[in-house]
């Protein structure tokens, strides 16, 4: 038997649909003691006609918006760095996404932490080695969609991702396409050394 992530057992469901589902996950440091954390999921309604409406506590906990067409999930959680330091991670997503399972936060010292999302570490389901000739249907319904990983902060030191013009987001997109893979094909981590606050030398060079 091979493996497929969640996500992607999710979106067997979705073989006719030309507007899939898109989720953007972020976590921003900026204020250098508190993690504001994001999770935003658009998906086509007749998807979530099929897999969440019988839900109720599917984004239980954001703010809804359904129409004829899609439904949008946006999520926010806040916490004390210090507390997410602690547990090393924070519940993100909603329903059977969960890309916190792969989430690790550590400090590196005083004004320095490094996030982690190992995509590896991301709840994997089985299902047969083939889909019954529907890949080719399944990739072109995910076709354009993707997930997101930000990270945001006084400054991004250094990230695998694509860093911002400013400095301060590092993020990490992965085409949908790559979870129907066998097995998965989600890459290397997201790995990314944010700084939390400016420091500033004899009171004049500030960094």
């Amino acid at each position: 038997m091979a493996a497929l992530s969640k996500p992607a057992a999710l979106l067997a469901s979705a073989l006719a649909l030309s507007g899939c589902i898109d989720v953007d996950v972020g976590m921003d440091f900026s204020d250098g003691e508190t993690m504001k954390g994001s999770f935003v999921l658009s998906m086509a309604r007749q998807l979530y006609d099929m897999t969440a409406a019988s839900k109720p506590d599917f984004c239980k906990d954001g703010k809804t918006q359904l129409t004829k067409d899609a439904f949008h999930c946006a999520t926010e959680r806040s916490v004390p760095l210090e507390e997410l330091l602690e547990k090393g991670t924070i519940a993100l997503g909603e329903g059977d996404i969960r890309p916190e399972e792969g989430l690790k936060v550590e400090r590196i010292d005083e004004n320095r932490i490094r996030v982690a999302f190992d995509f590896s570490s991301m709840p994997q389901e089985a299902r047969p080695e083939k889909a019954g000739g529907m890949e080719d249907m399944l990739r072109a319904a995910v076709a354009g969609h993707s997930f997101t990983f930000r990270v945001k902060g006084y400054k991004i030191l250094s990230s695998s991702g694509v860093i911002s013009e400013d400095g301060r987001e590092a993020s990490h997109v992965i085409p949908l396409a790559a979870f129907i893979e066998n097995p998965p094909n989600l890459g290397p981590a997201f790995v990314s050394e944010v700084q939390l606050r400016q420091v500033c030398r004899f009171w004049v060079f500030c960094d």
